[in-house]
């Protein structure tokens, strides 16, 4: 990143190789919507383009990334609640039979959805925590909190999945 804002675009185009498929993954899990996720995306490596003179590294550079990709997926969210759509299907395993398959993409549906229904912090919590693996102390730095407000967040989060999921799982 620092030589990208000494204006090697080689470098720049390397960051992107290295996480333009993390930074997709984050932003559609957190909008599921695939085309709002790849604005999304697109926008925040603009983003770090535009602002590559001033970075400074305080954090990890994927800390940072995803602290970009939050405030963006946020504007996204305000703007425009995105509904989920059939393109985020299920994998279900090839092993089971039809009616087992169509219980696992029900019961994948339902999470998404609720996944999709909580408040945007404890979303983005959760997508960093749990599909992204990150700690406490970087969902922190991206989300601009400490981490026992991230703790918080996925307490909340928890709680409210299973109120929302119980009994239908």
């Amino acid at each position: 990143m620092m030589r990208s804002g000494e204006g090697d675009m080689d470098a720049f185009e390397e960051l992107v190789a290295r996480h333009q498929q993390a930074a997709l993954n984050i932003a559609y899990r957190f909008l599921g919507d695939p085309s709002l996720a790849e604005d999304a995306a697109q926008e925040a490596f603009l983003k770090l383009l535009a602002g590559a003179s001033r970075y400074r590294p305080l954090a990890s550079f994927r800390t940072y990334l995803y602290g970009i990709i939050w405030h963006i997926c946020v504007d996204v969210y305000r703007k425009k609640r995105p509904e989920l759509t059939d393109a985020m299907e299920a994998h279900a395993d090839p092993s089971a039979g039809p009616v087992q398959a169509a219980l696992e993409r029900e019961r994948a549906a339902l999470v998404r959805k609720a996944i999709q229904e909580l408040p945007p912090r404890q979303r983005m919590a959760l997508v960093l925590k749990h599909f992204e693996g990150l700690t406490y102390e970087e969902i922190g730095r991206a989300l601009d909190c400490s981490p026992t407000a991230v703790d918080a967040l996925l307490i909340r989060a928890k709680r409210k999945l299973a109120e929302k999921l119980q009994g239908l799982l």
